[in-house]
């Protein structure tokens, strides 16, 4: 049983958990964009589109929570509890590890701030929620640089950070355009 979990499996279970980690921060970030913009209003009903949205989130952090726990088995790495809650202070590549770190606790942040949306309110709610770009970004930049060593990999984290880029443009272009702001001429 000790050679089917043997240093390089878990590596690879730290690599692989890792990468679908992120995949599902990607998706949920971009089910979101796409709900907030309306784009899926018109195929998916709105409390399926929300579930689907939660259902994303929750893999993302588990994977997350997956991906750090199995380096603390690493016989590459000495990685420490206390390495993987604060940031920063890991023994590879501790700045965009620790970038990871960040957007780890903003995945969660933004994730459990859903369900105390009533209580907090609607317009602190939306505050935080947004921390949920910097979520992905820092998120996407850890993937990048301390993760990435093929092709492959570099083409999801290209196409899904620019698909989170465009979405939202859109969704700013939306809102702006749906306020119909008008500016004051002057005579």
């Amino acid at each position: 049983m000790s050679a089917i979990f043997n240093n390089e499996t878990i590596w690879y279970l730290v690599r692989s958990s890792g990468t679908v980690a992120y995949f599902f921060l990607a998706a949920s970030t971009i089910w979101g964009l796409a709900l907030s913009s309306q784009l899926l209003k018109n195929w998916v009903p709105g409390q399926l589109s929300l579930a689907m949205h939660n259902y994303l989130s929750w893999n993302a952090i588990g994977l997350t929570l997956l991906h750090a726990i199995l380096l603390l088995f690493s016989g590459f790495m000495d990685y420490t509890v206390l390495n993987l809650l604060v940031p920063f202070t890991g023994p590879f590549s501790p700045f965009w590890v620790g970038l990871g770190v960040i957007g780890m606790y903003l995945m969660i942040l933004t994730t459990l701030t859903f369900y105390i949306r009533q209580r907090i309110g609607y317009r602190t709610f939306h505050i935080i929620h947004y921390l949920t770009y910097a979520g992905f970004v820092l998120s996407l930049l850890h993937s990048w640089f301390a993760g990435t060593d093929t092709p492959a990999l570099e083409i999801m984290y290209m196409s899904t950070g620019l698909l989170v880029f465009f979405l939202t443009v859109y969704r700013v272009l939306t809102a702006v355009s749906s306020r119909r702001i008008t500016i004051p001429q002057q005579v």
